[in-house]
């Protein structure tokens, strides 16, 4: 009898990559959700080639054909028709290396799994079938279980300019998404997966602009290639973000201060981590790094309510002709200053503020090791 592990290449697949790749902790690579999705976008000769290719624990890391090759049994030439075939259906990415040499990324939850179905914006039946795969209660749990459950946080929210006082331009350079953008070489913008997702549920629009998602540098240049997402100038990631910020939407990016790879513009009907807020499922500092808070002057406030119109995680009350803010659900993302024709409204440091990495590959590395403690296993540093 053949072994069992050979039998269901999927099972193995799944089991490789549950960790580093998809940063699940619990018992989801054996459930029958996930092996699904996997036999549903991916061939038994396919599975088994992916499963050679070295895990990274940072998102976008590269590991060149050569490198792939020297751990299979496969002729060097077939192996890279078969990575070619899932690089062309968009489940693989592959970009050559500085020095030229043909390479590939494995798709890391939330940077390319499960985006890679939405980010056109397509509601064809393969997106359709996705996400009735992925709203399967021990699918949803895993993914959420991946943000909430380590120290340090993927994410973080940038409050709108309009609301970061002068004097911390120094002390925060990163708060200022202006700032990000020009620092960029590159950028695409895509489809927020979020609103793509709802909409194929909903069948309706959550009301907001779904061409939000941008990607920076090196995701821009995978994105761009693999016609994922249209390139776009700076002038028009900013003028993406001017309209964001008329829509009240939330600035959501990388927890780390330098090699940001994307920024998207989340709303509270739709988007996976503000919604959860606003429906008080999750708590605000479990699941995503925040480092301001809202202060009203009660002073000045007319109780006109345009802030508890506007707030995405409805954190506002007008309380005895007063808006009361809830510090503890509050995301600090500022969205209300520039409603407050008294000027009421101010965003205050947190008491106690997280930590924000210095770069994009010591976040993931920090993250990487904490999910090792936690399953029993040694750390990288």
């Amino acid at each position: 009898m053949a072994d069992p592990m050979e039998q269901d290449v999927y099972t193995r697949l799944g089991l490789l990559w549950s960790d580093v790749v998809w940063g699940w902790l619990d018992n989801l690579p054996s459930s029958g959700v996930l092996q699904q999705i996997l036999r549903e976008n991916l061939s038994e000769e396919e599975a088994r080639v992916l499963s050679e290719i070295p895990l990274k624990p940072v998102p976008l890391d590269l590991v060149t054909l050569d490198e792939i090759a020297a751990r299979s049994s496969l002729p060097r030439e077939e192996i890279e028709q078969i990575l070619d075939r899932v690089v062309a259906r968009n489940l693989l990415f592959s970009r050559p290396t500085e020095d030229g040499k043909k390479a590939y990324a494995l798709l890391k939850t939330g940077y390319g799994y499960p985006q890679t179905f939405f980010w056109k914006g397509e509601k064809n039946a393969r997106a359709q079938r996705m996400v009735h795969l992925q709203r399967e209660p021990e699918y949803l749990k895993a993914q959420m279980d991946l943000y909430t459950r380590g120290e340090t946080k993927p994410y973080r929210y940038v409050p709108v300019t309009t609301a970061i006082d002068p004097e911390w331009q120094n002390v925060y350079p990163t708060e200022a998404i202006e700032k990000v953008i020009k620092r960029a070489k590159r950028i695409a913008v895509a489809h927020c997966p979020c609103r793509i997702r709802y909409e194929i549920v909903k069948g309706e629009s959550c009301g907001h602009s779904t061409e939000v998602c941008m990607k920076f540098d090196d995701l821009a240049d995978i994105l761009i290639g693999a016609d994922l997402a249209r390139e776009i100038s700076q002038e028009e990631a900013l003028e993406i973000i001017r309209k964001a910020d008329a829509e009240g939407l939330v600035h959501f990016t990388d927890n780390t201060g330098e090699g940001i790879k994307h920024i998207c513009n989340c709303c509270g009907d739709a988007c996976w981590n503000v919604r959860p807020i606003r429906l008080r499922q999750i708590p605000r500092d479990v699941i995503m790094a925040t480092y301001f808070v809202r202060q009203t002057d009660e002073d000045e406030c007319i109780a006109c309510g345009n802030c508890v119109e506007i707030c995405p995680v409805e954190a506002v009350k007008i309380v005895d002709d007063v808006a009361k803010v809830d510090r503890d659900w509050c995301i600090g993302c500022g969205v209300c200053v520039p409603r407050c024709s008294t000027q009421a409204i101010k965003l205050v440091e947190k008491e106690k503020m997280p930590v924000m990495s210095v770069n994009f590959d010591d976040l993931h590395v920090r993250i990487n090791n904490e999910r090792a403690v936690a399953l029993g296993g040694a750390s990288e540093g």
